[in-house]
Protein backbone atom coordinates (compact mmCIF):
# COMPACT_ATOMS: atom_id res chain seq x y z
CA UNK A 1 0.00 0.00 0.00
CA UNK A 2 2.89 2.33 0.77
CA UNK A 3 4.23 1.89 -2.82
CA UNK A 4 0.93 3.11 -4.29
CA UNK A 5 1.01 6.24 -2.14
CA UNK A 6 4.57 7.05 -3.23
CA UNK A 7 3.70 6.39 -6.88
CA UNK A 8 0.60 8.61 -6.63
CA UNK A 9 2.66 11.39 -5.04
CA UNK A 10 5.21 11.19 -7.87
CA UNK A 11 2.47 11.40 -10.51
CA UNK A 12 0.82 14.39 -8.84
CA UNK A 13 4.11 16.27 -8.53
CA UNK A 14 4.97 15.52 -12.17
CA UNK A 15 1.57 16.76 -13.32
CA UNK A 16 2.02 20.00 -11.38
CA UNK A 17 5.53 20.56 -12.76
CA UNK A 18 4.55 20.13 -16.42
CA UNK A 19 3.14 23.21 -18.17
CA UNK A 20 -0.35 22.92 -19.55
CA UNK A 21 -0.51 23.35 -23.31
CA UNK A 22 -3.64 24.92 -24.66
CA UNK A 23 -5.02 23.72 -27.96
CA UNK A 24 -4.27 25.93 -30.96
CA UNK A 25 -6.93 28.45 -31.88
CA UNK A 26 -8.48 28.28 -35.35
CA UNK A 27 -6.32 31.24 -36.39
CA UNK A 28 -3.12 29.57 -35.16
CA UNK A 29 -4.02 26.37 -36.99
CA UNK A 30 -4.76 28.31 -40.19
CA UNK A 31 -1.46 30.19 -39.88
CA UNK A 32 0.48 26.93 -39.44
CA UNK A 33 -1.31 25.41 -42.45
CA UNK A 34 -0.62 28.46 -44.62
CA UNK A 35 3.06 28.50 -43.60
CA UNK A 36 3.39 24.77 -44.28
CA UNK A 37 1.85 25.20 -47.73
CA UNK A 38 4.26 28.09 -48.49
CA UNK A 39 7.21 25.85 -47.61
CA UNK A 40 6.08 23.22 -50.13
CA UNK A 41 5.63 25.70 -53.00
CA UNK A 42 8.17 25.85 -55.80
CA UNK A 43 10.53 28.82 -56.11
CA UNK A 44 8.66 29.91 -59.24
CA UNK A 45 5.34 30.04 -57.39
CA UNK A 46 6.96 31.79 -54.43
CA UNK A 47 8.36 34.37 -56.85
CA UNK A 48 4.83 35.35 -57.85
CA UNK A 49 4.11 36.98 -54.49
CA UNK A 50 5.72 38.11 -51.24
CA UNK A 51 5.41 35.84 -48.21
CA UNK A 52 3.45 38.45 -46.24
CA UNK A 53 1.00 39.01 -49.11
CA UNK A 54 0.59 35.26 -49.52
CA UNK A 55 -0.07 34.76 -45.81
CA UNK A 56 -2.60 37.60 -45.75
CA UNK A 57 -4.54 36.11 -48.64
CA UNK A 58 -4.30 32.60 -47.25
CA UNK A 59 -5.41 33.71 -43.77
CA UNK A 60 -8.40 35.61 -45.18
CA UNK A 61 -9.49 32.35 -46.77
CA UNK A 62 -9.52 30.86 -43.27
CA UNK A 63 -7.12 28.01 -44.09
CA UNK A 64 -4.44 26.83 -46.45
CA UNK A 65 -7.20 25.76 -48.85
CA UNK A 66 -6.95 29.23 -50.41
CA UNK A 67 -3.24 28.73 -51.02
CA UNK A 68 -3.17 26.48 -54.10
CA UNK A 69 -5.45 28.70 -56.15
CA UNK A 70 -3.46 31.77 -55.15
CA UNK A 71 -0.12 30.12 -55.80
CA UNK A 72 -1.10 29.17 -59.31
CA UNK A 73 -2.73 32.47 -60.22
CA UNK A 74 -1.08 34.85 -62.65
CA UNK A 75 0.69 37.97 -61.47
CA UNK A 76 -1.60 40.99 -61.11
CA UNK A 77 -1.71 43.47 -63.96
CA UNK A 78 0.89 46.21 -63.74
CA UNK A 79 -0.27 49.60 -62.54
CA UNK A 80 1.41 52.78 -61.38
CA UNK A 81 3.28 52.08 -58.16
CA UNK A 82 3.30 48.38 -58.98
CA UNK A 83 5.34 45.83 -57.07
CA UNK A 84 7.63 44.80 -59.95
CA UNK A 85 8.76 46.10 -63.29
CA UNK A 86 9.95 44.01 -66.22
CA UNK A 87 13.57 42.88 -66.02
CA UNK A 88 15.95 45.00 -68.11
CA UNK A 89 17.33 43.37 -71.24
CA UNK A 90 20.44 41.39 -70.29
CA UNK A 91 19.56 41.29 -66.58
CA UNK A 92 20.48 43.54 -63.69
CA UNK A 93 21.17 43.47 -59.97
CA UNK A 94 19.14 43.30 -56.83
CA UNK A 95 19.74 43.71 -53.11
CA UNK A 96 18.35 40.79 -51.12
CA UNK A 97 16.60 41.11 -47.76
CA UNK A 98 19.63 39.63 -46.02
CA UNK A 99 21.87 42.37 -47.53
CA UNK A 100 23.49 40.28 -50.30
CA UNK A 101 23.70 41.98 -53.71
CA UNK A 102 23.20 39.61 -56.65
CA UNK A 103 23.06 39.84 -60.43
CA UNK A 104 20.36 38.15 -62.49
CA UNK A 105 19.42 37.42 -66.08
CA UNK A 106 15.71 37.10 -65.29
CA UNK A 107 13.93 38.26 -62.13
CA UNK A 108 12.32 34.90 -61.48
CA UNK A 109 13.91 33.29 -58.42
CA UNK A 110 16.23 36.21 -57.68
CA UNK A 111 17.28 36.16 -53.99
CA UNK A 112 15.21 33.02 -53.39
CA UNK A 113 17.87 31.71 -51.03
CA UNK A 114 18.29 35.06 -49.28
CA UNK A 115 14.79 35.89 -48.04
CA UNK A 116 13.59 37.59 -51.23
CA UNK A 117 14.36 40.86 -52.97
CA UNK A 118 14.55 44.04 -50.89
CA UNK A 119 15.40 46.39 -53.79
CA UNK A 120 15.75 46.06 -57.54
CA UNK A 121 18.78 48.07 -58.75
Amino acid sequence: MRVHAVFAAVLVSAAIALPVQAADTAQQTAMKNCAATWKTMSAVDKGKTKYTDYMGTCMKGGSAAAAPSMAMSAKPAMSSGSMQMAAPAGGGSAKCKDGKVVTYKTRSGTCSGHGGVATWM
